[in-house]
């Protein structure tokens, strides 16, 4: 029997700009979120043209989901809200990967010494604002009486 092969699309409800990282987490089943940090990254570390061009090319060839297409939940990125320092960013991805948010700092910092600082720290900042903090199990609610 034939096994039916995954096809690539760009997301019609997961996108930011084009929908292409957000076709990518689908098909890769994670979280487009860590997708579009990686560009963000690749971005800064390649002057933005190399990535932007790639970016646009992949807009444009790679086609639009069709509109019943079923969309499989995947592993949500979210910033921590025990394992925090500055925002939480480093330690969700503890969280994420299910590692000692140690080991993830240590990283972040040996690759931030590599790279001449800014593309980490602005690449931190995006990631502060593009990844939503993890939803409290005991969320209140208020109930206003007119």
């Amino acid at each position: 029997m034939r096994e039916k092969m995954k096809k690539l699309y760009k997301s019609r409800h997961n996108k930011k700009l084009a929908g292409v990282c957000g076709g990518l987490g689908d098909y890769f089943q994670i979280d487009p979120t860590i997708i579009r940090l990686f560009v963000i990254l690749i971005c800064f570390l390649t002057a933005i043209f190399p990535v932007l061009i790639g970016y646009i090319i992949a807009a444009l060839i790679i086609p639009l989901e069709p509109q019943k297409r079923v969309q499989k939940k995947c592993k949500q990125l979210y910033r921590s809200r025990k394992n925090r320092v500055i925002a939480g960013v480093l330690g969700g991805f503890a969280e994420f990967f299910k590692v000692d948010p140690i080991l993830i700092r240590i990283i972040y910092i040996v690759l931030m010494i590599i790279t001449g600082f800014a593309p980490l720290i602005i690449t931190y900042i995006v990631a502060w604002v593009i990844i939503p903090e993890k939803p409290s199990k005991n969320i209140e609610i208020e109930i206003v009486d007119d």
